[in-house]
């Protein structure tokens, strides 16, 4: 069985170049926690679909609730209250749990329990799901969710984006991937069919106006302009999911 995405040292990298986009997912969390009206006022359940060795989850431990005393108060005692994921690969789940004993792993969204979070979190998994198949991951997601909870689900908008056309076949080729590049309308349909409200956002609101080159040895990732350098992290898009109420 495949134990790494790409491969170990590849795997630390991408965590490396994920934490901005992390930063900027859960930055949409807290807004919408201190707007006070779309989540519970309360520390949270969490749980990030595709979670891999557990960088944005480690990122989230930092705001953990650190005693029982703060579990039933407001989110000043500490904005988490618990942290789980969600990862296929064994090697990647087992780092994982090694990093974060107290978080409950899982190998499977099937595996996790009905109505035991508050909220999803998931960075760059949607295209790994097959176009037939979002449907019934967004009716897992609606399972897992708590009547007032919601969902944050960030992901390129790869139908739209020349960088990921190209970069799709070598994908393949190289790691043996088989992505989708979801319309983002499809995936607000299929969102709305499982019983959600559907927002869009962009995960960075501020322009990005620099991005550090780094392709990988084996160039799947290479830009072919600084237009589409620039443009590839503007078409990072976050879908919210609650509920309906």
């Amino acid at each position: 069985m495949k134990e790494y995405f790409f491969n170990q040292i590849g795997d630390a990298r991408m965590e490396t170049q994920n934490s901005g986009n992390w930063t900027a997912l859960t930055n949409h969390l807290w807004a919408t926690v201190d707007r006070g009206d779309s989540l519970p006022n309360r520390a949270l359940d969490i749980i990030d679909i595709g979670c891999h060795t557990g960088g944005l989850l480690a990122l989230l431990d930092k705001e953990r609730v650190r005693s029982d005393a703060g579990v039933s108060r407001s989110h000043q005692d500490g904005r988490v209250r618990s942290l789980a994921g969600v990862q296929p690969l064994d090697g990647p789940r087992q780092r994982a749990e090694d990093r974060l004993p107290k978080a409950k792993f899982y190998a499977d969204i099937t595996d996790v329990p009905s109505g035991s979070v508050d909220v999803v979190l998931s960075h760059e998994m949607l295209y790994l799901i097959g176009h037939d198949a979002l449907g019934i991951w967004m009716d897992d997601l609606r399972r897992i969710l708590r009547p007032e909870g919601g969902a944050f689900i960030s992901l390129g908008s790869h139908a739209e984006n020349t960088a990921w056309m190209r970069w799709r076949p070598r994908l393949e080729e190289l790691y043996g991937h088989v992505s989708e590049a979801h319309d983002p309308m499809y995936i607000l349909r299929e969102g709305q069919l499982a019983g959600f409200d559907m927002e869009l956002h962009r995960l960075h609101p501020e322009p990005v106006t620099s991005r550090r080159y780094s392709s990988p040895e084996d160039g799947w990732g290479e830009f072919v302009s600084a237009e589409e350098m620039l443009g590839f992290q503007q078409k990072k898009l976050v879908f919210v999911c609650y509920p309906n109420r």
